[in-house]
C-alpha cells in the first residue's frame, strides 16, 4: 500500500480485494481502477505519468480536447484550485472548458460556453449560496462551501476583465 500526495493530489494504491497482483487505485478519493496491473510503484508511476501529462497540456479546462479519455473530472486536479461548471468538468478559476460538450455551436454561429462562475459559488460545485443543494453531485454530496483564495481571484479576475475586442 502507498499513501502519497503528488503536485497536490492525495493518491491511494491499495492491494486489490481477492487478487494479490492488482491494484486498486484512488486519486482524492475517486476510485479510478479496482485491477491495476502491476506493482504499487508501477501504479504510482502511472499516477505521475497522466497528472504530468494533464499539468502540460493546459490543465483544466483545455486538457479534454488534448488528451484522449476522461481527464475533465475534478479528482484529478489539486483541490481548491479548480471551478467545475454545471456540465461537472473542472475549469482554471473563472475559465471554460473547452470540450466539445461545453463549446455549443448555436444557430446563429457564434460559440457560446458555459460561464465562468460567481466569485461567491461553493467551492465544489457551480452553485451560489442561496439555494444550494447538497445533492447536485451524487457522488460528491456537500453543504455549501466558501470558494478558496485561488478560487475567487480567479473568478473575480473573469468578471472585471476586458472583453476581448474583434480584428474587423
Amino acid at each position: 500500500m502507498i499513501s502519497t500526495t503528488y503536485k497536490g493530489r492525495p493518491i491511494k494504491i491499495l492491494a486489490a480485494r481477492g487478487n494479490p497482483h492488482q491494484r486498486k487505485l484512488v486519486i482524492n478519493g475517486r476510485t479510478v481502477s479496482h485491477g491495476f496491473q502491476g506493482d504499487d510503484v508501477a501504479a504510482l508511476g502511472w499516477f505521475r505519468l497522466i497528472i504530468d501529462k494533464i499539468d502540460s497540456n493546459g490543465g483544466a479546462g483545455t486538457v479534454a480536447m488534448l488528451i484522449p479519455g476522461q481527464y475533465t473530472e475534478a479528482h484529478w486536479y489539486e483541490p481548491g484550485t479548480i471551478d467545475i461548471n454545471p456540465a461537472h468538468h473542472a475549469t482554471k478559476p473563472g475559465g471554460v472548458c473547452a470540450c466539445s460538450l461545453c463549446i455549443i455551436d448555436d444557430t446563429n454561429g457564434s460559440r457560446s460556453r458555459h460561464m465562468p462562475l460567481h466569485p461567491d459559488a461553493c467551492q465544489h460545485c457551480h452553485q451560489v449560496r442561496d439555494g444550494h443543494r447538497h445533492d447536485i453531485d451524487f457522488l460528491n454530496p456537500h453543504p455549501y462551501t466558501e470558494p478558496t483564495i485561488t478560487q475567487r481571484a480567479g473568478r473575480q479576475n473573469a468578471v472585471t476583465a476586458p472583453a476581448p475586442r474583434s480584428a474587423a
